[in-house]
């Protein structure tokens, strides 16, 4: 009660040097929770703060801090199954001077998070903590090349509810950037160093022994463009990267290497509707093509050995009408990999055509196209093709969407890859202030020459809104091959041979999700939230195989006061981990309690 009656107050002032701004939310909150049969109560203050401050001038120095302890994780589907507590801070120093610098800090324990799955609606519930910290400063004289310079440190722990294992990750980063102006060339360089240390819970292919990983990376790059005649540009780039790590779970791996790449291109508008351009790249390792989340994850790779690629393109763009476009290229390439040597010569041209007709209310299309020859002579046609629609049908507005698209991959000339993706929505008003909604959509891709290295998705929705009420409700289920990161599962690009990885890296996965939510507004201020989500999946490597199931059940209820909010929460998870007969986790929390907004000064 005495909370409730604290006044508010204006900013304060220390002396002619220092300003400090506190606001936030505290409350007092009573919870507990039943993990396995095993239960706990508590209470106590709870909420969050943000205190932000400067010395002299807010350029000179100012800075924020701000701490919680509540169950407010808005970037998790789990966020009420504990009570997180951490703080973030910062302070910036300088920021009106040519060298600014600033220091961060941040840290958070039992916080709700999501092991992820690809193109899955629903992931397995995980809790753990993180910490980090940062360095920055910047050096910015006029007439001399800028300087910035970063340091950050980062660990976190992760445990998947079900399972025993704990999963953790230690990161260091150290990067420098510069850039210069000089007679018209814009010049950039950067150094970046990275060391990721990983012990990750290889709960998915069923080995009893965590995969741990150590990796270092080093890379240099440095781009140059400046601006040419007739509305043209010239840029060349050219990077070095070294690395090294050390992987084991069930054997050992150790590889290292080193890859560079330099690019150059060029581009011109000699007429107002009429682009052209030519480019040029070479890279010694395929490295470089595989995604960064699959890089920072620590991923497996194999030695492939050399690796080489040269690309020499051209390619024309012409706005014939307002509504038709035309465009035509050329490239060869070639390339080297695994002891033997590809080259290949694809040259094409499209039309990309868009309209409206009112008869059909909005129909828009665009297509184009290309041919594929090797020195063997013509291998195909490759194109896409994106289709648009919208349209109100009755009292229905439809909106549709279909793309296609099929040709030759640019990591290997060998492969050639296909995807295509739709979706529909339809909307309805059906009283007053009452409507329906639906969807539909999904996803698919893959290699057309290797059966089975291929993944795609698919998801239904629907929704019924009824003044301050709405209810809505899915299905989805997602299958294709992946690989084991720190995140979760990471789709395989089908741009890249199951190769680059190594033999027990690659797995297949099939994910099936339904779920529905209610929610509204009672009482004009009363809110209230009810959740169902229902999962499960199997991952398949050749050693085994591993299903998980979810089950969750989420619900909430808040009542404003003015600046008093009476807050209540339920969630339950169901999850289990492992082959068939594996006992699932269980685990319940409970909330009630209030917290009130203040502005204390």
């Amino acid at each position: 009660m005495m909370l409730v009656a604290l006044p508010a107050s204006a900013q304060l002032e220390i002396g002619d040097a220092w300003k400090l701004n506190l606001d936030g939310n505290l409350g007092y909150e009573y919870d507990g929770s039943i993990n396995d049969g095993f239960s706990s109560h508590g209470q106590g203050l709870y909420g969050n703060a943000t205190l932000r401050g400067s010395f002299y001038n807010p350029n000179f120095l100012n800075f924020s801090i701000a701490p919680y302890a509540d169950r407010d994780q808005a970037n998790s589907l789990y966020g009420a199954l504990s009570n997180s507590t951490g703080i973030n801070a910062n302070v910036n120093l300088f920021s009106g001077s040519h060298f600014p610098g600033s220091v961060y800090f941040g840290r958070g324990s039992d916080s709700s998070s999501e092991f992820g799955l690809p193109s899955s609606s629903l992931g397995l519930a995980t809790h753990g903590t993180t910490q980090n910290f940062g360095v920055n400063w910047s050096a910015i004289v006029p007439g001399l090349p800028t300087l910035n310079a970063s340091y950050a440190i980062g660990d976190g722990t992760s445990d998947v509810y079900g399972l025993q294992d704990q999963s953790q990750q230690k990161t260091k980063t150290l990067s420098l950037l510069s850039s210069y102006n000089i007679d018209g060339f814009r010049l950039s360089g950067t150094i970046l160093h990275r060391n990721v240390d990983t012990q990750l819970a290889q709960f998915v292919d069923g080995s009893t022994l965590p995969v741990q990983s150590n990796g270092a990376s080093t890379n240099y790059q440095f781009n140059a463009n400046h601006a040419l005649p007739l509305s043209g540009s010239f840029g060349i780039s050219a990077g070095h990267s070294n690395y090294d790590y050390d992987y084991s779970d069930s054997y050992r791996t150790t590889s290292s290497g080193s890859a560079n790449s330099f690019g150059a291109g060029a581009g011109f508008r000699p007429l107002d509707k009429l682009v052209v351009s030519a480019n040029f790249n070479y890279t010694d390792s395929l490295l470089g093509s595989i995604p960064e989340p699959m890089q920072n994850g620590v991923v497996q790779t194999v030695s492939l050995g050399t690796f080489r690629s040269y690309l020499f393109g051209t390619n024309a763009y012409y706005q014939l009408l307002p509504s038709l476009s035309l465009t035509g290229e050329a490239s060869h390439v070639v390339q080297t990999f695994l002891g033997k040597s590809y080259s290949s010569t694809q040259y094409g041209g499209g039309a990309n055509y868009s309209t409206t007709q009112r008869f059909l209310g909005s129909f828009t299309f665009a297509f184009s196209a290309f041919d594929y020859a090797t020195e063997l002579g013509n291998q195909g046609m490759g194109f896409s093709g994106n289709l648009n629609f919208h349209r109100k049908i009755g009292e229905w507005e439809t909106d549709a969407n279909f793309g296609y698209a099929q040709g030759i991959q640019t990591v290997l000339v060998i492969y050639t890859s296909s995807s295509y993706s739709w979706v529909t929505n339809v909307r309805r008003r059906v009283a007053n202030q009452t409507y329906i909604a639906g969807g539909y959509g999904g996803s698919h891709s893959g290699f057309t020459q290797q059966e089975g290295a291929s993944s795609s998705s698919e998801r239904v929705s629907g929704a019924f809104t009824f003044r301050s009420y709405n209810l809505n409700g899915f299905y989805s289920k997602a299958d294709g091959t992946a690989v084991l990161t720190a995140t979760g599962l990471t789709a395989v690009p089908t741009t890249l041979p199951p190769q680059v990885f190594g033999p027990d890296a690659v797995m297949t996965f099939n994910s099936k999700a339904i779920g529905a939510n209610l929610g509204g507004v009672l009482m004009h201020r009363l809110t209230f939230s009810l959740g169902y989500a229902d999962s499960n999946g199997t991952t398949i490597d050749p050693l085994t195989n591993i299903h998980t199931t979810t089950q969750l059940y989420n619900s909430s209820i808040q009542y404003r006061m003015r600046k008093i909010y009476l807050n209540a929460g339920y969630t339950r998870l169901r999850q289990g981990i492992g082959t068939p007969g594996t006992l699932p986790a269980n685990v319940t929390s409970y909330f009630v309690g209030f917290t009130r907004w203040f502005n204390f000064f």
